[in-house]
């Protein structure tokens, strides 16, 4: 186990956390219980006696984050520590536990409507994707591993928008109208970068950008989205300064076969991760959606062409 991480387990933003966790980026072998989830999964979710989601941790430095499994016998896995040595050989041993005598109880739900519930805690929230005690080192609390790890935007009531950064920076997003954005059927979550947070001093700064677009990259691909007229991760980038808003510009890819991320630039021009410009008219929000949507459905079309 990596000691340096667990030096450093309170220091660490929640992000590299959850990355660390990922079975397969400390397990390579570790082979997946699941193929790879979608937005209309149906999946397994650890809820309380009421019947709702809750979270589950052991180790309080851990990032608390909720239980989602893809076969519901894969929920006793939260009732045994497994040490490293077992899981090294990429499978997890399965365990005698009787599932009905089981203190933890499960609520099948499709993992989109899941996000739609979650996305109104008012707070980061995350998702850990066939969760599993692991010990980490003598003395230790264990950790929570998973087989993956998912992000649920958070619904901001001021702006009416889906957002995965800081509400105080989404002020801008007032110019557009829920009822617009409804009325096209678009899905938007949205991401903002400013330059609030950014130091002066330049090593500090571009320190700070690498991780900004380590974190981007991570979280990128777990968002899962519903599906609309045009569906996307908006990346608002306002740093004032074009080559480090270009250095975030890249085709990450997205947890939603459907889905795609767009960049605004502080200049407002409207870019896809292939610095490719998508051109549109500001006077009015259809002038904005239409070309967007229009650019995505281009995209979709060239995915499934046979040549």
């Amino acid at each position: 186990m990596d000691l340096e991480f667990l030096m450093n387990l309170n220091e660490l933003p929640a992000w590299r956390i959850l990355k660390k966790e990922v079975l397969t980026h400390s397990f390579p072998m570790y082979r997946l219980e699941s193929k790879p989830l979608t937005s209309h999964e149906l999946v397994y979710v650890l809820v309380d006696e009421k019947g709702q989601p809750k979270t589950f941790s052991v180790n309080k430095s851990d990032v608390e984050s909720f239980a989602v499994f893809t076969r519901s016998e894969l929920v006793t896995r939260l009732q045994k520590v497994y040490k490293k040595e077992e899981i090294q050989g990429g499978v997890a041993p399965a365990l005698d536990l009787n599932l009905e005598q089981s203190e933890l109880d499960l609520k099948i739900m499709m993992l989109g409507e899941l996000l739609n519930t979650l996305s109104n805690r008012g707070k980061e929230t995350t998702i850990k994707i066939n969760p599993i005690l692991l010990e980490v080192g003598a003395g230790v609390e264990p950790l929570v591993y998973a087989e993956e790890v998912l992000f649920a935007p958070q619904y901001d009531e001021f702006t009416g928008k889906l957002l995965l950064s800081d509400p105080e920076e989404a002020k801008a997003l007032l110019a557009l109208h829920p009822e617009d954005q409804k009325r096209f059927g678009i899905e938007i979550v949205f991401y903002m970068m400013t330059t609030k947070e950014l130091p002066e001093d330049k090593e500090e700064r571009e320190q700070i950008l690498k991780d900004e677009i380590e974190k981007l990259s991570f979280m990128a691909s777990r968002i899962p989205m519903k599906k609309g007229s045009g569906s996307f991760l908006a990346v608002l980038l306002n740093l004032e300064n074009e080559i480090e808003e270009q250095a975030f510009i890249r085709e990450y890819p997205m947890f939603d076969s459907y889905s795609d991320v767009i960049f605004v630039t502080s200049s407002l021009k409207l870019l896809t991760g292939r610095l490719e410009e998508v051109h549109y008219n500001g006077s009015k929000i259809d002038t904005i959606f239409s070309p967007l949507i229009k650019w995505q459905q281009s995209k979709s079309y060239q995915r499934t062409s046979f040549y």
